[in-house]
């Protein structure tokens, strides 16, 4: 909805804030942050002060107990990024044209990559300190599991929101198909669990045009040159008051 005026018949508001609009600018940037960048423009640079403020984000951000359930590798060397970029593919589906496709939403100017960390006896975490009395530990490292992922999915979006204030584009993708070879480059022993691209709109080029577009390697592996999108679906409000 970038560039488009938004309408409250679009919202599903309380109607006492059907005639307030004081933070449009913060809306305009949740819209925005909505769309995948899949092209970005590699010749400009992040500023040094906006890589702070979104490394901020995503490290700053809440999680249970405070507990630093990954750790993060901050990559700009485009070298790198591009090696990372090989590991990746998309989830197969019936239109053989996304068969194989790696995921050019981290060709970006800056690739934040989280990674998973242990949780031990030392942390905050209630489960991971729990002695064992009654309780199965695959239910112990169930619930940490599911609080790691609710805390990187709380960091993304941190940092997706954070990164349309400044500015920039993102895109996000959890497809790494080969952990050994992202893990070797990002000299990490945990396992890679979201990569996300943050950088420069690539002016005058659709968003969805794959970054690879007319490359040999784009059209051997017959990917597609421009991705579907697909209008977000509604989400059940229930007001109670």
């Amino acid at each position: 909805m970038a560039g488009v005026a938004l309408k409250f018949e679009d919202y599903i508001f309380p109607e006492e804030a059907k005639s307030k609009w004081e933070n449009s600018e913060i809306i305009k940037a949740i819209h925005r942050s909505q769309h995948t960048q899949r092209n970005y423009d590699l010749s400009k640079t992040i500023p040094i002060e906006d890589v702070k403020t979104i490394i901020t984000a995503a490290t700053q951000c809440p999680s249970k107990q405070n507990v630093s359930f990954y750790d993060l590798h901050i990559v700009t060397n485009q070298k790198t990024i591009l090696d990372i970029f090989e590991t990746t593919t998309s989830i197969h589906s019936d239109d053989d044209q996304y068969n194989g496709l790696s995921n050019p939403q981290v060709l970006a100017n800056m690739l934040l990559v989280f990674t998973e960390k242990s949780v031990d006896k030392k942390s905050n975490h209630r489960e991971a300190n729990k002695v064992l009395e009654g309780v199965e530990k695959q239910e112990n490292d169930r619930i940490v599991s599911n609080d790691r992922h609710v805390a990187v999915g709380i960091a993304a979006g941190y940092v997706n929101l954070t990164a349309s204030l400044l500015g920039y584009e993102t895109g996000c993708c959890s497809c790494v198909m080969n952990y050994d070879k992202a893990q070797e480059l990002l000299g990490s022993s945990g396992m890679p669990i979201l990569l996300m691209g943050v950088g420069f709109k690539n002016e005058g080029k659709n968003r969805r045009v794959h970054a690879l577009k007319g490359s040999e390697t784009l059209k051997n592996n017959n990917w597609l040159e421009l991705f579907k999108t697909a209008k977000k679906e509604p989400i059940s409000i229930n007001y109670i008051k």
